[in-house]
């Protein structure tokens, strides 16, 4: 193919580029390269969001995304579509950002990632570059999407057409400011596949930093990012339990292990999920008979909300008929996004105990306003650790509930005087 053309038109951003998915991962990209100066169209097959990006409209919590949103717009170099049509032969790059959750197995599920391939192949790609930012399993481009795709095209990847896998690591709320500054893995085909992703994404940032790998290196390495995360995770959710059954307090502890001891670097417990962290070390525990810390770290995770709910039973007694207040539903702070969020479990655990639970989240509409969810409440569970609780301490205060359980250790005992507080990773019998 004519790299040294194609790599031409984007360094005087001539080229169009296509992202597939404008979600959590293709949104932000997608405005970052059209404030940029880059011609983007996003394809998105979901209308309502369609309708809100092109009314310039985040269609999710996202307030650094929704300011550059409106500028991209305003830029005019941000084009919306729902499916890809001959008219699209101008796209010269397509960055596929679709979802690749697990199935009720934990197996793949490829749907998304195959409905985006038939929409790219519905047009010429030779002369193009194909780019996928999805995290998938290792070997999942070479065994499966370079075959798909050349049976299709009848074009031979690398020689006709260049492709590559350069995975996302963007942390939720933060995505503008880390798509410009992480570095990037290029894990092209060939050489020509990984000049050609560079020289793109350096249009973000001249100062751009890249590591080189393989296609499957890069599925590899981004699944090692998460994994590690995670892992992690679950080891502080298990310090958390051991110190709840010494009577002690991990969060101080651990706070202790940690100061000014450059080797000690232990997070916070609570909750874990989201939909990357919980599901990104199934790719590789799935494919494997023997038993890894993956799985290990899984269930522990897994099992908190049903611990917290236990911890909560031995404080109160039954749970049953109980008005519990639940404060935050999505599973991180600041965001809106309940895909597999423990705190959507927790709920789920204590309706089944027969509680009536009252829901506020400061991010998700369709929540109760903090003072409806605090109306004649028994129980108080702060399950995200959103900072617009702690600036609402006073009317948490002003309620009558008897019990306050702390997921995060956002707060101590001092803060409530006229409720029993209590803690995840603190003992209380």
């Amino acid at each position: 193919m004519n790299t040294e053309q194609l790599i031409n038109k984007i360094i005087g951003k001539k080229s169009i580029v296509g992202i597939l998915g404008l979600g959590r991962v293709g949104l932000p990209l997608a405005t970052v390269f059209a404030t940029k100066g880059i011609k983007i169209k996003g394809i998105e097959i979901n209308h309502k969001m369609v309708e809100s990006i092109k009314n310039s409209k985040c269609p999710f919590h996202d307030p650094p995304l929704q300011e550059n949103l409106e500028k991209a717009i305003k830029l005019n170099n941000l084009q919306i579509i729902e499916n890809i049509n001959e008219t699209d032969n101008d796209i010269d790059i397509f960055i596929i950002t679709v979802g690749t959750p697990v199935t009720a197995d934990n197996s793949v599920d490829y749907s998304q990632l195959f409905s985006a391939l038939e929409e790219i192949c519905k047009i010429n790609l030779k002369e193009k570059m194909i780019i996928f930012r999805s995290t998938m399993p290792p070997k999942t481009t070479v065994d499966i999407i370079i075959p798909l795709i050349e049976n299709k095209t009848g074009l031979i990847a690398g020689k006709d057409f260049a492709i590559g896998v350069c995975p996302e690591r963007i942390l939720e709320g933060k995505a503008i400011k880390e798509i410009f500054e992480l570095p990037e893995i290029i894990g092209g085909i060939n050489k020509d596949s990984d000049e050609i992703a560079t020289q793109l994404f350096r249009t973000i940032n001249p100062e751009k930093e890249f590591s080189y790998t393989s296609p499957s290196g890069a599925e590899l390495a981004k699944l090692f990012t998460n994994i590690y995360r995670y892992i992690s995770f679950a080891l502080s959710n298990e310090f958390a339990i051991w110190a709840e059954i010494y009577g002690l307090d991990a969060t101080k502890l651990i706070n202790i292990a940690n100061y000014k001891y450059e080797r000690s670097n232990v997070p916070v417990p609570g909750f874990v999920g989201g939909p990357c962290l919980s599901k990104d070390g199934t790719f590789l525990d799935n494919n494997t008979t023997f038993s890894s810390i993956v799985s290990a770290a899984w269930k522990l995770n897994e099992s908190i909300p049903r611990h917290i709910v236990n911890n909560i039973k031995k404080i109160s007694g039954n749970l049953f008929s109980k008005k519990i207040a639940v404060l935050g539903l999505s599973f991180k702070s600041g965001s809106d996004d309940l895909r597999s969020s423990p705190s959507v479990k927790l709920v789920e655990l204590l309706k089944g105990l027969g509680s009536t639970v009252q829901i506020h989240d400061p991010h998700v509409k369709s929540t109760l306003s903090l003072s409806e969810a605090l109306d004649s409440t028994d129980i108080i569970i702060v399950a995200t650790n959103h900072k617009e609780f702690k600036e609402n301490i006073v009317e948490i205060n002003q309620c009558n509930a008897d019990i306050i359980y702390d997921v995060w250790s956002m707060f101590d005992n001092i803060d409530f005087p006229k409720m029993k507080y209590f803690r995840f990773g603190r003992g209380f019998n």
